[in-house]
């Protein structure tokens, strides 16, 4: 090879090296879950193979732009054994940092359905108490990345470079070159550079997660603000389309009746017999739901515990790729349902057996008016240690009970199950007693159950039991393993249920409109008879005086669900809009035969997305 281009060629050899084993892990990342995703046809293929490469691209050359120019700028000490050195150094770095994320997420990913953004920082703490087990059950990974980086190794080494810089020719050669790198790095010819919605340029939604890698979305998410008003509606349009002032009528409920709100940990919808033709994991949940009013099209907004509790609790939809209380509005005014309740003269307290602090549970439930926390440390009993997360659910559900018979009456009390959390430990004892079923959580939701109805046995016999509302849902769906083919469409795979029990059955019967988290908060307030506006994004069960609909937004995409249609939105244009309930896999998209429905459905999304970031940023949570 002529001398002047051979230091361009190394750069684009050992480019193409990581562009290599990024494609390896795509497609390693695509074989781990495959369930997620349709069939893969000829034109599916193609497409999620180019566009792949166009994603893997970008992002490896702006990663690694600093390297880029440094190798190709003719420096008269580039041949120093130092340089070369430190060279070398810098290119590891970087992206042997890129291979660890997608390898991360190559774990991740099943627990989110999303590839992975900067909301995975503020589960650092977490994360590093759980590495061990993690490394243990998903061993895989950490061999892909040793195998990774052994490649990465052997491909930068090289002989250092003796030719002697000539700086004319070396810029003429480099210019062209820095320019062609420039195009990649903007992904391409388009308007804008590349960001996540442009998976969608080629291939349908369903494929988007394919087509991006982690490093990308990583990175493109440490670059964006959190939060903008990007759509400039009216407030008329705001006003009619995502009323955010709520009204309750009352009268108070002269019984004035306590209030349980159960949170069961990964409690998909799929779990419950009761809607699902008999097959269940939850016998004594399924015995309650027979007495009880049942949201059977009921929908989490969030795909992961710490965001859904601000949606159950707070009214806060998830619509910023973190927690909200991760994010720089973590300090606003917040209308959380403890706070409505108190007015009323309710003592309020929140119980989470898992460790204190942690997602801060602890300081977002206070802020949602919850005076009293009960954790780990309040348990105090070290015996019950599952070793992960938290206190057994048996044990700490039966010592929660206990305290609420010390607290006044009426008080109106959350409880937040662990059990059923990866990876699934359960008490040696219960070991073998509960169905395993094909999935990896299948058996810790018997022992869940189990501890349920031990917790309903035991508060039976307590005077206050009569006067009390149960509220129970899951706070997300479980994403690893196979599951049923609706539940691995864009609706079922947030789909929980929601339900509203009370010991004398004066709630019963199943409403198959749509229902979402955000709507628990107006529905216990408009069931205890609260008098008064609040300000949220739902509605109560019980009026119906909004439309029927679920918004959730993941990875950038934002879902707008209704009885019989979900539409899918980039953020900047609808993407898909499929008959969820009729098109199992949602492979017909409707956008195109049904262009009234889809405009109609994107102008409500994006109201609500509006509405939502117009209450962030002015600290509009909270009626006034």
């Amino acid at each position: 090879m002529r001398d002047h281009l051979r230091r361009p060629w190394r750069v684009l050899r050992q480019l193409g090296v990581v562009l290599l084993l990024f494609a390896v892990q795509r497609w390693i990342f695509f074989g781990a879950y495959r369930e997620q995703f349709p069939v893969l046809n000829g034109s599916s293929l193609f497409w999620a193979v180019l566009q792949g490469l166009r994603f893997d691209a970008m992002t490896v050359v702006v990663a690694n732009a600093l390297w880029i120019v440094l190798e190709l700028l003719p420096f008269p000490w580039r041949s120093r054994k130092a340089w070369t050195t430190g060279m070398r150094f810098l290119f590891l770095a970087v992206n042997i940092v890129l291979l660890l994320i997608c390898c991360i997420d190559l774990a991740y990913f099943g627990f989110n359905g999303k590839r992975l953004t900067a909301d995975i920082l503020g589960q650092t703490g977490a994360g590093l108490r759980e590495l061990p087990s993690m490394l243990l059950n998903y061993w895989w990974t950490a061999l892909i990345f040793l195998l990774a980086l052994f490649v990465l190794l052997r491909s930068t080494r090289h002989r250092n470079d003796a030719l002697a810089p000539r700086p004319f020719r070396d810029v003429l050669v480099a210019l062209p070159f820095l320019g062609l790198l420039v195009l990649v790095a903007r992904g391409g010819w388009q308007y804008q550079g590349l960001s996540p919605a442009h998976a969608n340029d080629h291939v349908g939604p369903a494929w988007a997660s394919l087509v991006t890698n982690s490093a990308f979305t990583f990175g493109y998410s440490l670059s964006e603000p959190p939060l903008h008003q990007r759509y400039a509606l009216e407030a008329s349009t705001l006003d009619r389309l995502a009323p955010l002032r709520y009204s309750l009528p009352g009268p108070l409920n002269a019984a004035r009746p306590n209030v349980v709100v159960l949170i069961v940990e990964s409690m998909g919808r799929e779990y419950l017999g009761s809607l699902n033709n008999g097959k269940g994991y939850f016998p004594f949940v399924d015995s309650l739901a027979a007495r009880s009013l049942v949201f059977a099209n009921g929908f989490a907004n969030a795909e992961r515990s710490n965001k859904s509790i601000c949606a159950i609790l707070g009214g806060i939809p998830s619509f910023t790729d973190d927690a909200f209380m991760n994010t720089a509005f973590a300090g606003n005014a917040v209308e959380g349902l403890g706070t409505r309740m108190k007015e009323l003269g309710y003592a309020t307290a929140f119980f989470h057996g898992g460790l204190n602090g942690e997602y801060k549970f602890d300081s977002f439930t206070r802020a949602c008016g919850f005076d009293h926390y009960y954790g780990k440390d309040e348990f105090g009993d070290e015996t019950y240690f599952d070793g992960h997360w938290g206190v057994y659910d048996e044990e700490f559900l039966q010592w929660s009970e206990e305290r609420l018979n010390e607290l006044p009456q009426p008080f109106c009390a959350a409880a937040f199950t662990l059990s059923s959390h990866d990876p699934f430990v359960i008490p040696e004892r219960y070991h073998g007693v509960f169905p395993k079923g094909g999935q990896e959580i299948h058996e810790s939701l018997g022992y869940t159950d189990m501890a349920i109805r031990r917790f309903f046995e035991k508060a039976s016999r307590e005077p206050w039991f009569a006067n009390t509302i149960f509220v129970i849902t899951g706070d997300h769906t479980y994403l690893y393993n196979e599951h049923p083919k609706w539940y691995r469409n864009p609706a079922g795979r947030f789909a929980v249920p929601i339900l509203v029990h009370a010991p004398d059955g004066r709630f019963t019967g199943r409403d198959d409109h749509t229902a979402q988290h955000l709507d628990i908060v107006p529905t216990v307030l408009d069931l205890v008879g609260y008098t008064g506006a609040i300000n949220t994004l739902g509605q109560s069960l019980l009026r119906r005086d909004r439309p029927a609909h679920a918004v959730i937004q993941l990875g950038g995409q934002y879902s707008l669900i209704e009885d019989d249609r979900i539409l899918l939105f980039d953020g900047e244009r609808p993407t898909a809009l499929y008959d969820h309930r009729t098109d199992t896999l949602c492979t017909k998209d409707l956008r195109m035969s049904e262009p009234g429905r889809t405009a109609r459905m994107t102008e409500v999304l994006k109201a609500q997305i509006e509405r939502h970031a117009q209450a962030m940023l002015g600290n509009g949570l909270v009626a006034r």
